[in-house]
């Protein structure tokens, strides 16, 4: 009987590798992933933390820019303010001087024109309208009536006016008694002459064309005396002019 040997293979066993070194790669991610996460939070901080310190100083910039801003719209408010007022101060003294001219203007050629009244070279001899004016001043009428009798041996002399404005009212005659619908005073006395000045105000929509001026002296050696004046010889007429017209006349 033959004993067989049993035949023994004798090999060197292999070192297996730590858990740790089979699954190095997936640490090291997993550390670099960590690692990736904390440098991002920690940065991400400090980007908040910067951003949120540049946002505040922004916001004061910000209100301090608005506040200069305001500040500046307030000064160049006072100063338009103040160069408003200037302006129409320098308007006002314009228009005021303006006005003086005008009414220096206005006193020289009324002095030139009685001059001229009282020196003889138009004949007057009975009561009558010696000029006759109407001017108008915003939404007034400035009526300007001049009566003389003559010069020479002149008494005084009185009476009353009667004033009638013909015109055409929607397209029909129409006639105004300015004394009783204004209230005017009527009455007149005089040596040699005088100015009768009346403020009148028209009806809306009437259209005057014809003023009728009559004169009512007291005492049977005067006569009544009536006289008509187109509106439109009479409306805007000023002293100068009427002084310019009783020059070319004489």
């Amino acid at each position: 009987m033959t004993i067989k040997t049993p035949k023994y293979v004798i090999a060197e066993a292999k070192e297996q590798p730590s858990f740790v070194r089979q699954h190095w790669l997936m640490f090291s991610l997993l550390g670099l992933a960590i690692l990736t996460f904390l440098i991002g939070k920690y940065s991400n901080i400090d980007v908040l933390n910067a951003f949120q310190g540049q946002k505040k100083t922004w916001v004061e910039m910000n209100q301090q820019l608005t506040e200069e801003n305001d500040q500046q719209r307030r000064t160049i408010s006072v100063l338009q303010t103040e160069v408003k007022v200037k302006q129409q101060a320098i308007t006002e003294l314009q228009n005021s001087l303006l006005e003086l001219t005008e009414e220096k203007d206005a006193l020289k050629a009324e002095l030139v024109f009685y001059e001229s009244l009282l020196s003889h070279k138009d004949d007057i001899k009975t009561l009558r309208v010696f000029d006759i004016g109407v001017r108008a001043q915003n939404e007034m009428l400035l009526l300007n009536l001049v009566l003389a009798q003559r010069l020479q041996r002149a008494d005084v002399i009185k009476g009353s006016i009667k004033l009638e404005l013909k015109g055409i009212q929607e397209e029909q005659g129409k006639i105004l008694d300015l004394v009783e619908q204004f209230k005017l005073d009527d009455a007149f006395e005089f040596k040699y002459f005088q100015v009768k000045k009346y403020a009148i105000t028209l009806p809306k929509g009437f259209n005057p064309t014809m003023l009728l001026v009559e004169l009512n002296p007291k005492g049977s050696r005067q006569k009544t005396v009536t006289e008509q004046f187109q509106w439109s010889d009479i409306i805007n007429r000023t002293p100068k002019e009427l002084a310019d017209e009783l020059t070319e006349s004489n």
